[in-house]
């Protein structure tokens, strides 16, 4: 069952919850917009990445909306309570919020592109969805990295790969080892995209 506006989703790997608050099927793949909900110590997805872009334009855009954070732009730490907002800038490397605070954090992230893009924005929402499928299967780790390299390559590949590129590496050099371990991937029967459970509402007193 494919994912609707405001469905909720828990990711039991590290305690999270990812509410899908605005699909780019249904504004004219003019964004993606997406709440977080991270106990104590958790974090989002984290590894060091920028999207590629027009240097004036904001890729993403991160809400603070409860609890405080650490997060990196470049090799500067920041941190922050909230309330508190701050943009990431096309070719900027970063790393997602952390919680660091007692209480639950609340992040709103906000992924847009220049241009009206459908296809790179549901290829992100593809990506989020199967991070969390996965961590329901016990198949992603505490850092939300996926605990399979064959998988990671994949899903990264089908999913991010370009405008997302991972820091620290030519993106020749990814788009050929990732590549590479794509394939034999998909020769080995994995799937790119895996659908999640989603979270039951509540049922209503009468």
């Amino acid at each position: 069952m494919m994912t609707e506006q405001g469905d909720s989703y828990f990711n039991p790997a590290n305690n999270t919850r990812l509410v899908f608050t605005e699909l780019p099927k249904d504004n004219g793949g003019v964004r993606l917009v997406m709440d977080w909900f991270a106990g104590p110590g958790e974090t989002l997805p984290n590894t060091r990445h920028y999207h590629a872009g027009p240097a004036y334009f904001a890729s993403e855009r991160f809400d603070l909306l409860a609890g405080s954070a650490v997060y990196w732009i470049g090799d500067t730490e920041l941190r922050a309570n909230a309330p508190h907002s701050f943009d990431i800038p096309c070719n900027t490397v970063h790393v997602h919020p952390r919680n660091v605070g007692s209480s639950e954090m609340h992040v709103r992230q906000t992924v847009t592109t220049p241009q009206p893009d459908l296809h790179n924005l549901q290829r992100a929402q593809h990506f989020f969805e199967t991070l969390v499928a996965l961590g329901q299967q016990g198949k992603t780790d505490r850092e939300c990295n996926f605990t399979n390299r064959l998988q990671s390559a994949l899903t990264v590949k089908e999913t991010l790969l370009d405008p997302t590129w991972l820091a620290d590496q030519p993106q020749a050099l990814q788009r050929a080892s990732l590549g590479l371990a794509a394939t034999l991937a998909l020769t080995l029967g994995y799937k790119a995209r895996h659908q999640p459970a989603k979270e039951q509402a509540a049922a209503q007193t009468p």
